[in-house]
């Protein structure tokens, strides 16, 4: 997972929406940018692992459901935050929750807001899906404010919904 001096290493990696930067620590993958997100700070390519980056390719083709892939949530993490995100990692494969569900679930029925607000921090989007987190009242936003997040979101439903449109 890291290179020989047990520090971060990173990739580029192209999925049909754009390229996504990995990056992985001794502990696990702590971040994947979005493909909207501005990589430009990333000017080499060190290797890749080819584990990881086999499992999201195989994602975004429509080939995996599941990930079996290490993650180093920050430290910076309230424990909230910490609950909701593991608590959205386990959200099936092509299925969704709204934020105010992922509040019962987290023991918090009023902390809506704080779901989505951990929501979009969500360093390891995929990984912890929160694309499959909607609002009450339709699919919510995505991506932070980068680009056309809805848009975005609405394309990986769609891809775990097997290419039936989500609404």
């Amino acid at each position: 997972m890291t290179e020989p001096d047990g520090m971060t290493r990173w990739w580029r990696q192209r999925i049909p929406w754009g390229d996504i930067v990995v990056e992985v620590g001794p502990a696990g993958v702590r971040a994947i940018s979005l493909p909207t997100t501005p990589v430009d700070e990333y000017v080499s390519r060190p290797r890749c692992d080819r584990g990881i980056a086999g499992q999201l390719d195989e994602y975004f083709a429509g080939r995996r459901m599941t990930f079996s892939i290490a993650v180093d949530l920050p430290s910076t993490l309230s424990e909230l935050q910490r609950r909701i995100l593991l608590t959205v990692r386990d959200v099936p494969y092509g299925e969704t929750v709204t934020y105010g569900e992922v509040a019962d679930m987290v023991g918090r029925p009023r902390a809506a807001r704080a779901v989505g607000s951990t929501m979009a921090k969500n360093p390891v989007p995929f990984l912890i899906p929160c694309h499959r987190v909607v609002a009450a009242n339709g699919i919510g936003g995505y991506g932070g404010g980068y680009g056309d997040g809805v848009a975005f979101k609405r394309a990986l439903l769609d891809l775990e919904a097997g290419g039936r449109p989500t609404r």
